[in-house]
């Protein structure tokens, strides 16, 4: 079997999870109608909804980035065979943010507000199983990886956030192929991730309206990459599950302010990342960008100053001790 054989099936899958594009609009539809039920605004209402997608979608974002192991696309293995290869690291993140400004008072839709967040992650991955040989030169395949990671998000207070979030992820990594002198490396890897509560806006103050979200995240990543002397490369491509609660608050012209809320908020996009390293021994330093697709538009709500089908940037520079 060639390498390019093995490969296939999971191009294959990747491309089926990444096309998959339910109606992505659906729970921000139903989280502006309760608004709207209540007596607030319709274009308030939809605004707001669209702006707690966003919000849930960048917090998750940052918790996770592109590879789940930075500057790494194939597993770790095992040393001499019977003792599991242990990999720690720090990352230092960003995003570039973009929301309706909820601060921004008056009929028409709010100006779009936007910002660079940074976040740092601190990881380990445990190379457990080297996988299965199908061919002299080809190895790796079913290789299994456990890795962990907790991150700190360092939302700007001054922007309207309630302040920096904090959360952790686990999951796992399966190699498909194990570099070789002639192969890449290649995996595929699936994290469940856990994150605080994230508040923007404030119902009471100007412009009157406000959101809260608590994130989950199921990411899958597929990453290739290869050693080229001491400088590596790798390309990425994912796919984000976001999930959780969400819930909004509109000021009403009154003074009063109404609730409404979602606890099963979900949205989903796919994204992709590239990156170069290069690697002393067990000491590597990495860099990665990459781009995360933007969501779907929202009937009452296009043609805004906040576009919610913009991509988002995103980078990272990190260090990691193999052992």
């Amino acid at each position: 079997m060639k390498g390019r054989d093995l490969l296939l099936p999971v191009i294959t899958a990747v491309a089926f999870v990444a096309t998959s594009h339910p109606l992505q609009a659906q729970s921000v539809d139903a989280l502006g109608q309760r608004c709207v039920a209540l007596g607030a605004p319709v274009l308030r209402c939809t605004e707001l909804a669209v702006a707690a997608r966003s919000l849930q979608g960048d917090a998750g974002l940052l918790a996770g980035l592109g590879s789940e192991v930075s500057g790494s696309a194939g597993t770790l293995g095992r040393r001499l065979g019977i003792t599991p290869r242990v990999s720690v690291g720090a990352r230092a993140a960003f995003a570039h943010l973009a929301l309706p400004d909820l601060a921004d008072p008056g009929t028409e839709p709010s100006r779009e507000a936007s910002f660079v967040v940074p976040a740092v992650h601190g990881g380990v991955a445990v190379g457990l199983f080297d996988g299965f040989s199908v061919l002299p030169t080809v190895g790796g395949l079913l290789s299994l990886d456990l890795v962990g990671q907790a991150n700190v998000t360092f939302l700007p207070t001054g922007e309207g956030f309630d302040g920096r979030t904090a959360g952790f992820s686990v999951g796992a990594r399966v190699g498909i192929l194990r570099e070789s002198f002639t192969l890449p490396g290649v995996s595929v890897s699936i994290a469940r991730r856990s994150l605080g509560t994230v508040r923007f806006g404030d119902a009471a103050g100007p412009g009157g309206g406000a959101v809260e979200v608590d994130p989950t995240v199921t990411s899958i990543r597929a990453t290739v990459g290869k050693d080229l002397l001491s400088v590596g490369v790798l390309l990425g491509m994912g796919w984000d599950r976001y999930g959780g609660s969400a819930s909004v608050r509109a000021g009403l012209e009154d003074g009063a302010v109404v609730q409404a809320s979602s606890t099963s908020f979900e949205n989903r996009r796919t994204l992709v990342f590239g990156g170069a390293s290069m690697n002393f021994l067990v000491l590597q330093l990495s860099a990665e960008a990459g781009l995360a697709r933007g969501f779907g538009a929202v009937n009452g709500y296009r043609g805004t100053p906040f576009d919610a089908a913009r991509s988002t940037a995103y980078g990272s520079l990190a260090f990691r001790l193999t052992l």
